[in-house]
């Protein structure tokens, strides 16, 4: 009689160990959706070795203020496999490089006028200073990433698949310091 016990826990725990080893596979081999922001200068963010940080979040906004007018220009971006799309673009005023010929966005924020896009970009190079305030907005994160890295940096936005071990490599963006403080 306790042949049986014994042969049916080893059934057990043999079925529990294939299961968990199926999972394991599939989270070492599965691939995850992201957006990664990399600094080009080397640098890194917070003056760190961390050069790369990523959102899983498949919408972001970019946020600055115009050099020149002094007015808060936003570019609204999806995650599109693997590209960006620019679906809309909001600005307080009108300057040199405006896109006055695009259609009038179907939702129009208060104080600001917007413009339907929908240009796709394999990646978005943006160079940043503390002079335009830039930001990335995405979920419920606002990231300063103005206050990240030395003025006129060169910030990479790529969309990526990330597999587990990128993943436990690289951190979440919102988890950085935005202040520049450690």
């Amino acid at each position: 009689m306790s042949k049986l016990p014994s042969r049916y826990l080893w059934g057990v725990t043999g079925v529990a160990l294939s299961v968990a080893l199926v999972f394991l596979i599939i989270g070492i081999t599965s691939r995850l959706s992201v957006i990664e922001v990399s600094v080009e200068d080397g640098i890194g963010l917070n003056g760190s070795d961390q050069q790369v940080c990523y959102f899983v979040e498949p919408e972001f906004q970019l946020r600055w203020m115009h050099s020149v007018e002094k007015q808060w220009w936003e570019e609204q971006y999806q995650r599109n496999d693997d590209a960006l799309l620019l679906t809309t673009t909001y600005f307080e005023a009108f300057g040199a490089g405006t896109p006055s010929t695009e259609a009038l966005a179907t939702v129009q924020k208060p104080g600001y006028l917007g413009y339907q896009i929908n240009e796709s970009l394999p990646n978005l190079d943006w160079v940043v200073s503390r002079l335009t305030k830039g930001e990335i907005n995405y979920g419920d994160h606002q990231i300063l990433i103005h206050q990240w890295v030395p003025d006129y940096s060169t910030i990479i936005i790529t969309p990526k698949a990330y597999g587990l071990v990128d993943r436990l490599k690289k951190d979440f963006c919102h988890e950085l310091s935005s202040d520049g403080s450690e």
